[in-house]
């Protein structure tokens, strides 16, 4: 909304009212409209259709349904997404949620569906699972995520033993390709999204830009190389526990330094990046952007051996990753003003920090070798979930 005047907006609020109340006082208002995101079983099943059987051709008929994301799916056959099914104790009927915009029904049968067309192997299953209740969990925004114009997507992060026994990626290349865990993963979540959610680009899926990471992005930290508490750790659950967190992400920003030695160095470089301007975090609500570093072993073994704790680091990047409002427009400052007035209070330093506490800043430990770190800024009102897996 930030592009629409406030008269404006006032008069497309004005002109919506009558709509609203009309719906919301309707006779006709059924179970649809008011199922909640717990509501259990659903007896409406998913259809059976048949395909062409050749490749190409199956290809094409999954195209012209809109049920792709543009490229090859499996077909998932009855005996498949059966077997998909299998792998936890929900019943197929079972309702997970409602995905907005359209506020499809999440059955455990369909999920299996887009499962199963991401190339998804049935142990994958429990994760993704997870990763629905995660985004669907009000604190994260979802429905904002799925209409904005801006290029937000889920990342999924994975923690726990089951990083190894499902082979996902967490040391070289982990925000790229190669992992077929990952690569799945990450494609049956934004399958579901699409498919059960309604967010078809161009349609209810209005991002101006978009980004490669809306295909897929799935990664699990590198515990083994993390010299502090593990992500889900620090949200609460016991290292043991296999957890799925969901975060916002607007793009991956490189922080490459070679040369640092120290973490005061590494810092440095660290807040360069983050305080780069036009970011969605720079334009924050009520309800402050998060912000996430995934930190190379590298990095994470000199800020250790320097006696760093996360908190410390927090702390530094909080007071340095910031941008003095000559940095900004005028336009840009008086909507900053608006959004963000506690950041404007007499007294105060003309600059605007890139987050509106250190809390607001996670870091999680992946990679491989390499002194390349990475900056991932969320969108707002989209607060990181961590959800553990119940089967």
């Amino acid at each position: 909304m930030g592009s629409i005047s406030l008269a404006s907006l006032k008069s497309l609020a004005a002109a919506s009212f009558p709509n609203i109340t009309e719906r919301l006082t309707s006779k006709d208002v059924g179970l649809d409209d008011v199922l909640s995101h717990e509501d259990g079983p659903d007896t409406q099943l998913a259809a059976t259709v048949q395909v062409p059987v050749a490749p190409s051709q199956m290809f094409e008929y999954f195209l012209q349904q809109g049920w792709t994301d543009g490229l090859p799916v499996i077909p998932p056959t009855p005996q498949s997404v059966q077997q998909m099914i299998a792998s936890i104790s929900l019943e197929k009927h079972y309702v997970v949620g409602v995905i907005p915009p359209v506020n499809g029904k999440a059955t455990v049968e369909k999920l299996a569906v887009n499962a199963v067309m991401a190339g998804c192997l049935p142990a994958y299953f429990p994760v993704i699972i997870a990763a629905v209740r995660g985004m669907l969990r009000p604190t994260f925004n979802l429905n904002g995520i799925q209409t904005t114009t801006s290029n937000v997507t889920p990342l999924t992060i994975v923690n726990g033993p089951c990083r190894q026994a499902l082979n996902l990626n967490y040391s070289s290349n982990v925000l790229g390709q190669g992992w077929r865990a990952n690569a799945t993963i990450g494609r049956a979540i934004r399958l579901i999204l699409s498919n059960i959610g309604g967010a078809v680009p161009g349609v209810l899926d209005k991002a101006t830009l978009g980004q490669p990471a809306k295909y897929s992005f799935c990664i699990a930290e590198n515990e083994e190389e993390n010299p502090w508490e593990p992500l889900h750790v620090e949200r609460g659950l016991g290292r043991a526990v296999n957890a799925v967190t969901v975060c916002g992400c607007t793009g991956v920003h490189s922080i490459v330094d070679m040369a640092s030695k120290t973490p005061k160095g590494i810092i440095t470089t660290m807040a360069a990046a983050m305080a780069a301007g036009g970011s969605s975090n720079w334009f924050s609500g009520e309800v402050s952007c998060e912000a996430l570093i995934v930190m190379c072993p590298e990095h994470a073994a000199i800020f250790s051996a320097g006696g760093y704790s996360k908190a410390d680091i927090r702390q530094e990047l909080f007071q340095k990753a910031r941008l003095p409002h000559e940095k900004f427009s005028e336009e840009n400052l008086e909507l900053l003003a608006k959004r963000r007035p506690h950041c404007f209070q007499v007294g105060q330093a003309r600059e605007i920090p890139i987050v509106d506490s250190p809390a607001d800043i996670w870091i999680v430990v992946a990679g491989g070798k390499g002194p390349k770190s990475a900056f991932i800024p969320s969108w707002v009102e989209v607060k990181l979930t961590t959800t553990p897996l119940s089967d």
